[in-house]
């Protein structure tokens, strides 16, 4: 019986039938556990440490989701309040203009066409620009509101830098080479004798660049600025018969080149005669 016994021991433990050792390492021998075997057991151990993985994968989308609902509760109370406000909130009591030098403000405040008592936030301040934009003479405009009462209308209005003759008047041109609005009696500005005048125009700014480097005590002396022979110079005709030749308006494109030429002017002018030329700053001349 002890024999057949220790067959069936040595089938659980190893094939040499020998009982290990006490304390010695089951890996060691020829009937240790293959190591295989051992390895998967450490792994067994070390396993709890992936498993926090996927944890952490769940904490962070739920943290987007609290997140995402947040925004959501948010724009919803904030899109509530504001639709509360264009329904029930202040209205607006006046209309406050800024900016306008030339512009009557009345004619501001009757393009913005808003009717008092309008609640302030359902103004649609970019069709209140928009009307005001239509004016002539204005180069931007900006829409707000000052609660509780206000809509407030800034303007910056265009500058004029000539006039232009047309069957319908004289008007003014902006230093952009747009022709916006009839010149009052009173306006004291180059005429542009241009055989065209618009913004697209490379000559018409090209004259404009050179009126704009002036210094505004000559600017006040001209009188007309005409193309030269050829059409490829800027001519300008000053009070008293006098006449500038300032060169090819193409070089305006340098503003250091314009600004040379229209500094060498003024010290020309002290001298007598009639036709200045400084189209070539370093050799200026005069003629009678």
């Amino acid at each position: 019986m002890s024999g057949a016994g220790g067959a069936r021991d040595g089938a659980r433990r190893g094939s040499s039938g020998a009982r290990p050792a006490p304390g010695r390492d089951r890996r060691g021998g020829s009937g240790s556990r293959p190591a295989g075997r051992d390895t998967r057991t450490r792994s067994t151990r070390s396993g709890p440490a992936p498993a926090a993985r996927p944890r952490g994968r769940h904490a962070m989308r739920r943290a987007i989701a609290l997140v995402a609902t947040a925004v959501v509760v948010v724009l919803g109370v904030s899109a509530g309040g504001w639709w509360a406000l264009s329904r029930f909130g202040p209205g607006v009591d006046q209309v406050e203009i800024a900016g306008t030098r030339q512009i009557p403000q009345r004619d501001v405040s009757d393009a913005a066409a808003v009717d008092p008592g309008t609640p302030l936030a359902a103004v649609d301040t970019d069709a209140v620009a928009s009307r005001v934009s239509a004016i002539p003479g204005v180069a931007t405009v900006d829409v707000g509101r000052s609660w509780p009462h206000t809509l407030t209308v800034t303007v910056t209005e265009r500058t004029p830098a000539g006039v232009i003759d047309t069957p319908g008047g004289r008007k003014l041109v902006d230093v952009n080479g747009f022709a916006y609005r009839t010149a009052p009696p009173t306006a004291k500005l180059p005429v542009l004798a241009l055989p065209r005048v618009a913004p697209d125009d490379p000559a018409t700014h090209g004259a404009v660049a050179v009126l704009q480097a002036l210094p505004p005590q000559i600017r006040g002396q001209v009188e007309t600025v005409v193309l030269g022979a050829g059409g490829s110079t800027v001519e300008l005709t000053l009070s008293g018969n006098r006449r500038v030749l300032f060169g090819p308006w193409a070089d305006t494109a340098d503003p250091a080149a314009t600004q040379r030429r229209a500094v060498a002017l003024g010290p020309l002018l002290s001298r007598e005669g009639s036709v200045y030329d400084v189209s070539s700053p370093d050799l200026v001349t005069v003629r009678r």
